[in-house]
């Protein structure tokens, strides 16, 4: 497989190489050619200008009557001349090989033009009066005309020798495709190859973690069996152990303090035994006191007897008494048909996030919401304190919250941030009743 990947990374590797030389080589060709094609082009159009001039200057020469005009003339004609034998030299040297005979004859017809002047220069006035209209039209303008179609042909063959230049870079391009034609066909078919052995290999690896994943749901559904079932548990031991310390242990504490209440109502024999009764029935109320809050905190028997909402405000005012951390309690009117997952599940969220306020947000204050509506039911606890940064601070009893309402299929959102305090707040369907089918079924939002 690496050897197939590393063919196919050196054919692109290759194929781009290659398609820049190509390029290369075609773009520098086509410059060439365009630049010697203009070139050649300004050239005979600066010979085609100087012919002109040099007839014009040849007629001036021919009807001047003043020899110091016609002296003038000469020596213009002279220096067009010059420019023209300059012209032809340089467009030698860029005129092709296999086109030297056209421009021999071109060169041989402005000879010749040059020659057929060379009487009439020697004039004087008499004679350029006299000879100068005929020479002029039967000489001087036919062989200009000559070499002016002679450049017009020597033209056409620059424009046909462009043509051919245009061949070659056609046929480099028809290459060049060719090339890259058949090493894309050779890279398709290794990556095709390739590809058909990645392919079930894939498949191969998709059906082991097909069956891995089996296995770890099927492990995930026992455990969220035996996490149900320890919830389960742990609930209803709370619940008679609050039935228990309420029922025996604060009932038998009640009738000791009503005998000593008697006893201390009776005569007494002394200052002392008034003393010790009063130190005993103190105790006794201490004793009271500890074994109502103990089963208050264990479960509070109003969740059961009262309902949720009455539950959750003694709540509120139990941290708050045991702080001095203010809690606002906002609620709606909660029916009383909730089961009790969901009576348990609300109330320990809302128990766990006041304990985190008192414990660890520095708040000076706290605000409860309890708000149903035809979605759902939803409880929000938020803080003014120091918050945290969820993503990287994620204690037991945030864990203990996200699996309580996963086990009823609801949604946790934690939002908080460094010194902006934290709400914490949960959402669950009353209609569904039934236990998420996994410990992941739950969706925790972090912000």
């Amino acid at each position: 497989m690496w050897i197939g990947f590393a063919g196919i990374l050196c054919l692109m590797v290759f194929i781009a190489v290659d398609s820049g030389r190509m390029l290369r080589s075609v773009a520098a060709t086509s410059d060439t050619l365009r630049r010697e094609s203009r070139e050649r082009d300004a050239l005979l159009d600066q010979l085609r200008s100087d012919i002109y001039h040099s007839g014009t200057n040849v007629r001036d020469y021919l009807v001047e009557t003043d020899d110091a005009g016609a002296a003038s003339q000469k020596a213009e004609l002279e220096s067009v001349r010059t420019r023209i034998d300059d012209t032809l030299r340089r467009y030698e040297q860029t005129f092709p090989e296999n086109r030297r005979g056209a421009f021999q004859e071109l060169h041989t017809h402005v000879n010749s033009y040059w020659q057929s002047l060379a009487p009439a220069l020697e004039w004087d006035a008499v004679a350029r009066r006299k000879l100068g209209a005929e020479y002029l039209r039967s000489v001087i303008l036919p062989r200009r005309a000559e070499i002016v179609e002679l450049a017009r042909q020597v033209t056409l063959l620059n424009e046909r020798d462009l043509d051919s230049g245009e061949d070659r870079l056609r046929a480099l391009e028809t290459q060049f495709r060719r090339r890259v034609t058949i090493i894309s066909v050779v890279a398709l078919l290794i990556g095709g190859i390739l590809a058909s052995v990645i392919i079930h290999r894939m498949r191969h690896l998709e059906q082991e973690a097909e069956t891995r994943y089996r296995e770890v749901e099927e492990a995930r559904r026992e455990l969220r069996k035996l996490s149900d079932r320890l919830v389960t548990a742990q609930e209803e031991e709370r619940r008679n152990l609050s039935r228990e310390l309420h029922d025996e242990v604060g009932q038998a504490m009640t009738a000791m303090l009503v005998d000593l209440g008697r006893l201390e109502a009776a005569p007494p024999d002394g200052a002392v035994l008034r003393e010790r009764l009063g130190s005993t029935r103190r105790l006794a109320e201490t004793c009271v006191g500890m074994v109502r809050n103990m089963a208050l905190l264990l479960r509070p028997s109003m969740l059961d007897d009262l309902g949720l909402i009455p539950a959750l405000r003694w709540q509120a005012r139990e941290v708050t008494r045991r702080t001095g951390l203010p809690v606002k309690m906002v609620a709606d009117d909660i029916a009383d048909d909730l089961l009790d997952s969901h009576r348990t599940c609300l109330y320990r969220f809302v128990q766990e996030a006041l304990n985190n306020c008192a414990r660890h947000s520095r708040a000076s204050q706290v605000r409860v919401v309890v708000r149903e509506d035809a979605d759902g039911l939803s409880v929000s606890v938020q803080d003014n304190g120091i918050g945290f940064d969820p993503r990287q601070e994620k204690g037991m009893g945030l864990l203990g919250m996200e699996e309580r309402v996963a086990r009823l299929g609801g949604r946790l959102r934690v939002e908080s941030q460094p010194g902006h305090g934290t709400l914490i707040s949960m959402h669950f369907r009353t209609a569904n009743c039934q236990p998420a089918p996994s410990m992941h079924s739950a969706q925790v939002d972090k912000i």
